[in-house]
């Protein structure tokens, strides 16, 4: 494998987002010209007449290339880890693509025009993805025009799934559930580069099938299991059998268990990872799955999945100086709950008609007044207690309700490393029935009491894989 080495474009013009979509740039010359000059046109025109701010990446030649067929490309086996995670060629595509826009990974921030003369300019640019996040191969792997994402430049910080918009919704190419349904990833909010922007949410379709749902439900209280049910802990970094299972909250009401060991649990950590497009699974940057039963009127009030920066002394803690924390959660819904049991982001505004109709519709309509103070007293809450207010969130602001099978995918680090404030979240009470629901947490580096080598540069173990920056195309 060839050395890796980070490459910067040229700054070239930016563009405002709206000009910029997913779908390939549609050329207003008459479709009766060969393929070839239209090509070329859209070079020229964009190399010659916009004042010199369009970016040639790397050029080492003011010609075209003269390709006319596809370079080799790499095609994973069906059921490999990288399966979909490379893109293929554009059907019918006789001639390479010279024109993307292209987006800092993620998305966040000014999209820049590039023109690619040549195959290695394009690859020059180090890796990037399609909005269906996969790894971009050649020119001949996407439309004149079309938005690409850069992928990560820094080790430690990995791909994050672009918002697009809301409700924008994709497969996940590769990616199957439980049931060998495809995965389909939808957005629900859109993070900006304002620092009281949204997080990185997304709603996650038809990730488990019932009989992992039930399974992980049933191991959860078996006696087989050593980290079985008990009252739940929080705040702590600290696992069970470190002494974190005295670390109880009283804003934390509900139960739980880990699954460290069976075969379905580590199906579906390997299932997210996937689902992440991270380069590989290692155990080392995964908590072990915790599953969550909460009865009637029990909730944990809002929090942060992540640890501070200075949590403990012996552990590196900070991504943007080589450190390790929670990059992501996977929340897995393990049941339908009639009233209330949401996820409630707090510092999201509540979603509206405006921004999308169909999710408001599915995310369905509050209960009345009436009902509400019914439920509450028949959970027996207090009035103004902070389940109560935390109600108020939860009906006020952005929650996303439980539906079994399914989940949601939450960053709680930017595509920098940084850590995001605004991930903030809590699990609202449940009003009329019982919620079981289980965290899947994903790190950016070997976690806690995992490093094998430097807890102080957690970034320091991450094999060449999953360690940033990547050149572009494939790498073999």
């Amino acid at each position: 494998m060839a050395a890796k080495k980070a490459v910067k474009a040229k700054k070239g013009r930016k563009i405002k987002a709206e000009e910029a979509t997913s779908q390939p740039l549609k050329a207003s010359l008459s479709s009766s010209l060969p393929g070839i000059i239209l090509a070329a046109g859209i070079a020229f025109w964009y190399r010659y007449h916009s004042n010199g701010e369009n970016v040639v990446i790397n050029s080492s030649s003011s010609s075209s290339s003269g390709v006319t067929q596809s370079p080799p490309y790499y095609n994973p086996k069906p059921g490999s880890w990288d399966d979909g995670y490379y893109s293929s060629p554009v059907p019918d595509q006789n001639i390479p693509s010279t024109y993307a826009i292209i987006y800092p990974n993620g998305g966040i921030g000014e999209p820049t025009e590039a023109i690619f003369e040549t195959e290695q300019e394009f690859l020059s640019a180090g890796r990037l993805y399609n909005d269906l996040g996969q790894i971009v191969q050649s020119r001949f792997h996407f439309e004149n025009g079309t938005a690409l994402y850069s992928g990560p430049t820094k080790p430690g910080t990995h791909f994050q799934w672009p918002a697009v918009t809301v409700g924008h919704k994709r497969p996940v190419p590769g990616v199957v559930g439980g049931t060998g349904t495809q995965i389909e990833l939808e957005t629900l909010t859109e993070p900006t580069s304002d620092p009281n922007s949204d997080p990185r949410v997304f709603y996650v379709h038809n990730f488990l099938s019932a009989e992992e749902t039930d399974e992980l439900i049933r191991f959860s209280t078996a006696d087989e299991n050593q980290y079985k049910m008990r009252p739940s802990t929080g705040g702590t970094h600290k696992a069970w059998n470190q002494g974190g299972s005295e670390a109880r909250l009283t804003t934390r009401t509900s139960e739980n268990a880990f699954d460290m060991q069976t075969k379905n649990a580590a199906n579906i950590k390997r299932r997210a990872f996937r689902l992440m497009r991270m380069g590989g699974y290692r155990e080392e940057l995964a908590d072990g799955i915790q599953i969550l039963r909460y009865e009637l009127g029990q909730a944990y009030v809002a929090h942060h999945d992540f640890f501070p920066e200075r949590q403990s002394d012996d552990h590196n803690w900070d991504p943007l100086r080589g450190g390790s924390n929670r990059l992501a959660t996977v929340f897995l819904y393990l049941s339908d709950v009639e009233y209330g049991g949401q996820t409630v982001f707090p510092l999201v505004d509540k979603l509206t008609s405006e921004k999308s109709e169909e999710l408001v519709r599915r995310l369905g309509d509050a209960p009345s007044e009436e009902m509400l103070k019914n439920f509450v007293a028949d959970a027996g809450l207090k009035t103004n207690s902070w389940e109560d207010k935390l109600i108020e969130k939860c009906y006020g602001r952005f929650a996303v309700p439980p539906r079994r099978g399914d989940a949601i995918l939450f960053y709680s680090q930017k595509p920098d490393g940084e850590m995001d404030r605004n991930s903030l979240h809590g699990a609202c009470p449940v009003l009329k029935g019982t919620k079981w629901g289980a965290n899947l947490w994903i790190w950016n580096s070997c976690r806690y009491s995992l490093c094998s080598v430097d807890p102080l540069n957690p970034v320091g173990e991450l094999p060449e894989e999953m360690s940033a920056p990547y050149e572009g195309g494939y790498v073999g």
